[in-house]
């Protein structure tokens, strides 16, 4: 408000200034032209106009000095205005730090929430259910990850339902055949959770305050995690129908977020599978032992 008050006073002030100059040079011309003031001067017109030049130029000097005082008041304006910005940038930064450090609870608190809700633990009972069959028995493994793609899916391998047996709480094959897609699902699940998990700036952050349990997790799916990434490259028609794998990607990010030491090659991590003690009690197929190189 103060700055546009100051514009009108001195559009007012520089009228007034043409009006007083206009008028002085009126009556510089009245009283020129006046017969009974002749007598002091020879060149009436010319001293007349001689006082107006001058009127002149003192107004411009004035001008000058006012451009300039303008000039400053308006700099310190700017100079306050931008203090004043500074100010509520500094605020707003607070603010949002704050809002981010409450977000990062509240993500951490959702997440949580959600891996100990009671459908998530069936989500997860369910996946074992796949899993542990999938470490009993390669055979049915490859046929579980041939089912991550669209193109080129095995048939289930029933010879594989001897070792398959031993692994599962299905006390049949036709029972098992009637709930083994619906485990698969579930695992699906299981894989985007992990995967939303690891995408996330904060990860680092939840999974310091949550351990979701990975170090029993990490050995399960990076064995399927390896397994399509072989299917990827070793299959045309998956490559040509499928989306590329991510899984592999996503257990490289937690293996980092959780500070694990990374496998430098798929004979590292089928090393580390087949000594697993975890692995080996869930009764390991010892046809992994033929992938450590």
């Amino acid at each position: 408000m103060r700055t546009s008050y100051t514009k009108r006073q001195m559009l007012m002030l520089g009228l007034m200034i043409c009006f007083g100059i206009f008028g002085v040079w009126l009556i510089a011309i009245v009283v020129g032209l006046q017969p009974e003031i002749r007598v002091y001067t020879q060149q009436p017109f010319s001293d007349a106009f001689s006082g107006i030049n001058a009127l002149f130029a003192g107004c411009a000097f004035g001008g000058v000095i006012l451009t300039i005082w303008l000039q400053i008041h308006e700099l310190q304006e700017t100079r306050d205005e931008l203090q004043k910005t500074a100010s509520a940038n500094l605020m707003m930064a607070d603010a949002s730090r704050v809002m981010a450090m409450h977000a990062d609870q509240k993500a951490i608190l959702d997440v949580f929430q959600t891996y100990c809700s009671e459908y998530f633990q069936g989500v997860k009972n369910d996946a074992m259910s796949v899993l542990i069959p999938c470490v009993a028995s390669s055979r049915y493994c490859e046929f579980v990850v041939s089912r991550f793609f669209v193109a080129d899916q095995q048939a289930f391998p029933a010879e594989c339902w001897e070792r398959v047996s031993k692994a599962s709480y299905c006390k049949t094959l036709d029972e098992f055949l009637a709930k083994e897609q619906a485990y698969r699902y579930k695992l699906d699940e299981l894989i985007n959770f992990f995967t939303m998990l690891s995408s996330q700036e904060n990860s680092k952050s939840i999974i310091a305050n949550c351990d979701f349990s990975y170090s029993w997790w990490r050995p399960l799916l990076w064995m399927i995690a390896v397994q399509q990434e072989e299917r990827y490259a070793n299959n045309e028609a998956v490559r040509k129908y499928g989306t590329v794998p991510y899984l592999l990607n996503v257990v490289k990010r937690l293996d980092d977020a959780y500070g694990l030491v990374p496998f430098k090659t798929t004979e590292a991590f089928w090393r580390f599978f087949v000594g697993h003690p975890k692995v080996r009690q869930y009764g390991m197929d010892e046809a992994y032992h033929a992938r450590t190189g």
